[in-house]
């Protein structure tokens, strides 16, 4: 269509064609979405790549890399072919973003291969860290299992499955795949590792400060959540201008929107649109509606079209017939007219009436008839009118077009036909659900770290404050910057509460273990990884790709800040105390 026009416009120059419809949006945004990733996301994969290839300093460590990632998303496609046996194309989609966690265990294990060159004491060194950062995550993503919503299940079930088999993957065949050399890594590195975070005071007041301000706000403003399904999608220039030209030309400020009776038979389809009719109309006595097709003043049922006959057969009564006959013949004269002029009405009213489907007399022409009612792919019969109602925003809770929707959704056999009026409904159950469920997560993570730091409070609570703090610190930055949740991003918050049990688990067993530098250099071989792919969000274009941005980014900073900066202050702080308790 696009070519047509263009050709068009080089004979017409001073002619411009506008369209819009259901099919331009799937077109636009699938046409952006495919350009943002072309140039932004996978932008940033390549120079992730060279980062990665500076820092192993060898080609053989990009396919080390990635073999892990590829098995785990192969594994976790076979577990859901044998589990359900069929898998949503958004949910893989939306799985993509795990791949930065499994990506992370990989970059642990190579990382200390960097350092140590025994694969016994590699394995002796990360199977711990690698297998409770593995639990704890499975544990986080594991919650969306619970949720109602099959997309959500799909997405919680393959991610714990990639997971699972990135990380047994990489404990027991990436190992073997690695040379018997310790390489190490570049100056710059070692530099950052080493650099005394800890004793810059400014910096750990600033951080401490935006904590406090971001904790505040999530306290104050709560957490908000958009599910108009609308705001996620692309609106093409060339749509919108259609789409308000249309509006100009026909309902100044209005808008058309549509719903339908449903039955069994046409003829249930009918009678339900009888409720319907009431319900516009009292609304309408609201102000509510402006006006919508009277479909069932075209199309009476069969049962009330016998309900008339029966009672014009009731007026029309002998006694009734014989007295208009008498008027007519006493009367007529004087007008100037003969009484038998009048027998075509006394045939009219003594003829046999029966009951007639009117859609199904062909009078009506077909492409007409068929905006009116139809038959659906699972034999259910509808009828349909479309009602003018106030452009406000679809949004709010109270505008006016929800409340019509709502009014008409309570009856069984009335439907809105507005995909979004339901998505609505489901993802504000969604959004209830999942809050609840991630509180439920932490508690899950937070009885794992207890159990494997042996009860040791404090070393559960300080591996666990990167975990909580982040995730407040997102909520607080979100009612900052104005940004509210919606299904993309809801989602992608699992990912970030992941990746932070990752970074606080590796640090805090750097911190026990004694090996500190090899945790901290594959947090910040990730944390560039992961920074770089999702900073290239936010300079896409589409909505949905670009709110994954914001929120992520925060919650990356969050975690990497605290676990790579704050954790080991507040670790060497207790330590010190430790010691000086002993000394005593």
């Amino acid at each position: 269509m696009n070519r047509l026009i263009d050709q068009f416009k080089e004979t017409h120059p001073g002619v411009r064609i506008s369209y819009h419809g259901t099919p331009a949006s799937g077109y636009y945004n699938a046409t952006q979405i495919k350009h943002d990733l072309t140039t932004t996301i996978a932008g940033a994969l390549v120079l992730v790549l060279v980062f990665l290839l500076v820092c192993f300093r060898r080609w053989s460590a990009i396919p080390l890399l990635l073999l892990p990632v590829a098995f785990g998303t192969l594994f976790g496609l076979a577990m859901m072919y044998w589990l359900k046996g069929e898998f949503s194309l958004l949910a893989l989609g939306i799985g993509g973003v795990v791949l930065g966690v499994a990506l992370s265990y990989v970059l642990h294990v190579l990382t200390h291969h960097q350092y140590v060159s025994d694969g016994e004491a590699l394995l002796r060194e990360q199977v711990k860290p690698v297998l409770l950062g593995c639990l704890t995550t499975i544990g986080s993503f594991s919650a969306l299992i619970f949720i109602e919503t099959d997309l959500l299940r799909d997405f919680g079930l393959f991610a714990a499955f990639a997971i699972l088999g990135t990380t047994l993957f990489s404990l027991i065949y990436l190992p073997q795949m690695l040379s018997s050399k310790a390489d190490g890594f570049p100056r710059f590195i070692d530099r950052i590792n080493n650099y005394p975070f800890d004793q810059k005071k400014p910096l750990l007041y600033v951080i401490g400060l935006l904590a406090v301000v971001s904790v505040g706000a999530f306290i104050v403003g709560g957490t908000h959540f958009d599910a108009d399904m609308h705001n996620l999608g692309y609106d093409h220039p060339e749509v919108l201008h259609s789409e308000e030209l249309l509006r100009s030309k026909t309902y100044t400020g209005d808008k058309t929107k549509y719903f339908a009776s449903q039955g069994r038979t046409m003829e249930e389809a009918l009678a339900g649109f009888g409720t319907l009719s009431r319900k516009l109309d009292s609304l309408a006595q609201l102000g509510l509606v402006k006006s919508y097709t009277p479909t069932g003043q075209i199309f009476v049922p069969l049962s009330e079209q016998q309900q008339r006959i029966d009672k014009w057969k009731r007026y029309w009564n002998d006694e009734r017939l014989q007295q208009v006959r008498r008027l007519i013949t006493e009367t007529a004269p004087a007008a100037g007219l003969e009484a038998g002029a009048f027998e075509p009405f006394f045939e009219a009213a003594t003829a046999d009436y029966a009951p007639d489907a009117l859609y199904e007399t062909g009078l009506i022409p077909a492409g007409y008839q068929s905006t009116l009612m139809e038959r659906s792919y699972d034999g259910t019969y509808l009828c349909f009118t479309s009602v003018r109602c106030q452009n406000d925003s679809v949004r709010s809770s109270e505008s006016d077009y929800i409340r019509i929707c709502d009014a008409i959704a309570k009856e069984p056999a009335l439907l809105v036909l507005d995909t979004y009026y339901y998505t609505t409904d489901t993802l504000l159950a969604m959004s209830r659900d999942f809050d609840r469920l991630q509180w439920l997560s932490m508690g899950f993570v937070l009885l794992v770290l207890l159990v494997s730091f042996r009860f040791n409070l404090r070393h559960t609570l300080l591996a666990f404050m990167p975990i909580l703090l982040s995730w407040l610190i997102v909520l607080g930055a979100m009612n900052l910057a104005g940004q509210q949740f919606n299904l993309i991003s809801i989602i992608i918050s699992t990912f970030i509460f992941g990746i932070g049990v990752d970074y606080s688990i590796f640090v805090m067993q750097g911190l026990t273990g004694g090996q500190l530098g090899y945790h901290k250099t594959a947090v910040l071989l990730s944390a560039i990884t992961l920074l770089v792919t999702v900073g290239s969000m936010l300079l896409a274009v589409h909505p949905a790709i670009r709110s994954v941005g914001f929120s992520t980014l925060v919650g990356l900073l969050s975690a990497i800040i605290l676990s790579y900066v704050v954790q080991p202050v507040i670790y060497e702080k207790m330590t010190h105390e430790v010691r000086r308790r002993r000394h005593r």
